[in-house]
């Protein structure tokens, strides 16, 4: 009924409000995702969150990337799984809804009355709603609210009670309701899965979250602290059993002093009748006792107290040193949720309901916490209920073999790759992490083998203390190193002596010593590492400076090359721009040369004609007289040959004359001689005609052959 600013109230109101919203008969499953018994669901009663007391007291109502239908529809499945009945489900919602719509009655003083008190007419309709809701008359549960029975040896009367009594009977109901739900549901969750409490042997998970440290803390965080110190006290114990077992395997002599205890505190707030809860239970049973009268007391009883300190400012405020660090306690309401029982009207009241399911909770309520006949009376208070809760959870745990997992949560946004230092460290404290480290930093938290030992811490001495005991057994050589390093490094001393043993099996060091050793183990390690890393970084830097050179080398050789390709680019230009020129001026002189040319030529030409017609006139003239003497020269030469040629023919007629007999006289002769060259020659050819026929006969024999000897040799192959 009460929560920090920054936190959420139970979850479940937050997913059955979000689940109405989407209808107020509820068809489960309607989501994809869902599984389980289709079933309607009555949340009439319920709406958005803002319209309840109880859950506007927090700015904070809803989680990142949880959505509350879908985890809604998640919780009645598991129901379903556990065992209960569709009735059961929808009775149990009914019940949340009026615990939500007990929030919203707000009590006023009658006019008549200003120490009684009634509901305020503004919240008539909630109250309305939260009677149909649990099943119970309007008139009962309003004057069950706004009066209290006194009970005396010899008569019973009702008195009225004021607006603040009222509201913290009403305020006591919704938690009772809550409660009893609650229990109800854990008995299912036992019974369904087989639980049989005369079993020896199970497995048990006890989660809580650690110490809580607010800037306003009430009666909830001291007894959460107290439940954190004694499951401290029990972790202390667990491991200080565990370090003696160890010693004394390993013949290791230990101081238990060492160890931190805080069994202290634990009496500051339990032990009889000087504790706070005792105080506090004594405070509830005095009349006219109030919160201030309380603190009062404790500050004069444990005065002094190392555990406890007060607050000169503050006067209804108390510090409890707890083993995480001290705590700042407000008394204010210590009474009233001391004092946290339902009143017998109430009980009453809800025992009449019609709602079965709220009657059988009380039922079973006025079972465990009313008064009978035989039956003896159970606590009357919430400290000394918790209290017994306590010790009843602390014994079952001593008969177990635990197992301790701390969780820590890095930041409160829920994000990766973000680390809360401030809030890892408090988390840490508020954990009783660092109590553990202490508790392990007491003994011996330092432990390795002989061989280890020898192998970790051989490189402060020298080569020749190396050779002198490498070869002995391997505690007795760790044991000789540590006394050779103990002189050496003058190595601190605990109470007990030496800050180091060596064990059967072990060697265990306290934390200044290790740090010692290790300090001087890393300097050396840190020096030799420092030259590795001088001639590595001298070989990196060298290569680097090479690759620079070469870098270097080739961006001047690009950078030349390219000067030079710009050089030769220019003188190429350059060339060509001169033979452009050239070009350009001879081509202008060729042309001035090809005119003036032209007009010689013309002008020669002209010339010419005129010189070569008037040789051509003195040539004809010329010829004309030649062929006038030649015709004349030919007629004197034709007279002389006409002449000359008759006297040859005539000569020349005789001399054939002459040659014709003669020949014919040869011929006669050799006339003679050709007939018998003929019957010769005639003979020959018959011959020669006889030798073609016989060659042809040959050339087919053998043509013959060759074929015969090329089927041969195809017949071989």
């Amino acid at each position: 009924t009460d929560q920090q600013e920054g936190e959420r109230n139970f979850h479940i109101f937050y997913q059955a409000c979000a689940a109405a919203q989407v209808s107020a008969k509820y068809s489960f499953p309607s989501l994809n995702k869902a599984k389980g018994a289709p079933q309607v669901i009555d949340l009439t009663g319920l709406g958005a969150h803002s319209e309840f007391t109880l859950l506007t007291k927090s700015s904070v109502f809803e989680l990142q990337d949880v959505n509350d239908v879908e985890e809604f529809e998640k919780t009645v499945y598991a129901m379903q799984i556990i065992g209960f009945s569709p009735e059961d489900i929808e009775n149990t919602f009914k019940v949340m809804a009026g615990i939500l719509r007990l929030g919203n009655i707000a009590f006023s003083a009658p006019k008549n009355n200003s120490e009684g008190a009634e509901v305020n007419s503004a919240a008539a309709a909630e109250f309305k709603e939260a009677c149909r809701l649990l099943g119970t008359d309007e008139e009962a549960l309003a004057k069950a609210l706004s009066f209290k029975t006194i009970i005396s040896r010899s008569e019973r009367y009702t008195s009225p009670v004021n607006v603040q009594a009222a509201t913290d009977t009403r305020d006591s109901l919704a938690r009772t309701l809550y409660g009893t739900t609650f229990l109800y549901l854990v008995e299912t969750i036992n019974r369904s899965i087989g639980f049989d409490p005369k079993l020896k042997l199970f497995v048990g998970v006890l989660d809580i979250f650690g110490f809580e440290c607010f800037k306003f803390n009430s009666f909830e965080q001291l007894c959460i602290n107290f439940t954190n110190e004694r499951l401290q006290q029990f972790f202390n114990t667990f491991v200080f059993k565990q370090e003696e077992a160890l010693y004394k395997k390993e013949g290791i002599p230990w101081d238990p002093l060492d160890f931190p205890d805080n069994q202290d505190a634990v009496d500051l707030i339990q032990q009889k009748p000087s504790g706070i809860f005792a105080m506090l239970d004594e405070e509830c049973l005095v009349v006219g006792g109030s919160d201030l009268g309380f603190v009062n007391k404790l500050k004069k009883q444990h005065q002094g107290n190392r555990r406890f300190d007060i607050i000169k400012q503050k006067q209804n405020w108390f510090i409890v040193n707890h083993f995480a660090g001290p705590v700042q306690y407000c008394v204010d309401q210590f009474l009233d949720k001391n004092k946290d029982q339902l009143s017998i009207d109430c009980v009453q009241v809800m025992q009449s309901s019609t709602n079965s399911f709220v009657k059988e909770r009380f039922e079973d309520y006025n079972k465990k916490f009313g008064e009978g006949e035989g039956k003896k009376k159970k606590p009357v208070t919430l400290s000394s209920e918790f209290k017994e809760q306590l010790s009843e959870l602390m014994q079952t745990v001593d008969k177990t073999d635990p197992h301790f997992v701390r969780c820590i949560k890095p930041n409160p946004q829920n994000q990766p790759d973000i680390y809360d230092r401030p809030g890892v460290t408090e988390q840490l404290r508020y954990g009783g992490v660092l109590q553990a480290v202490q508790v392990s930093r007491a003994g011996y938290p330092v432990r390795t083998n002989h061989h280890d030992c020898w192998l970790d811490y051989r490189s402060l001495v020298t080569k020749q203390f190396i050779a002198q005991h490498k070869d002995k057994p391997a505690m007795q050589r760790a044991e000789t190193l540590l006394n050779h390093l103990t002189k050496e490094l003058d190595l601190p001393k605990s109470r007990s002596g030496l800050c180091w043993a060596v064990g059967k099996t072990l060697v265990f060091f306290k934390q200044e010593a290790y740090e010692v050793l290790q300090a001087q183990r890393l300097k050396l390690r840190g020096g030799e590492a420092t030259k590795i890393q001088a001639l590595w970084k001298m070989i990196l830097t060298r290569r680097k400076y090479l690759r620079k050179v070469a870098c270097a080398i080739k961006c001047q050789a690009l950078m030349r090359g390219k000067i030079a390709r710009k050089l030769t680019q220019a003188r190429r230009e350059q060339r060509a721009a001169a033979k452009i020129g050239a070009f350009g001026r001879r081509c202008i002189a060729r042309m001035r040369y090809t005119k003036t040319m032209r007009y010689c030529i013309r002008i020669q030409a002209r010339m010419r004609g005129i010189l070569g017609r008037v040789r051509a006139k003195e040539y004809r003239l010329f010829v004309k007289a030649t062929k006038i003497q030649a015709f004349f020269r030919m007629k004197v030469q034709f007279r002389l040959f006409s002449g000359l040629r008759a006297a040859v023919h005539r000569a020349q007629h005789r001399i054939r004359t002459r040659a014709a007999v003669s020949q014919m006289r040869r011929l006669r002769a050799q006339a003679q001689e050709v007939g018998a060259i003929v019957s010769k020659l005639q003979a020959a050819q018959d011959q020669n005609q006889h030798l073609s026929q016989e060659n042809d006969r040959l050339q087919s024999d053998i043509i013959q052959l060759r074929s015969h000897n090329v089927k041969l040799t195809k017949d071989v192959e």
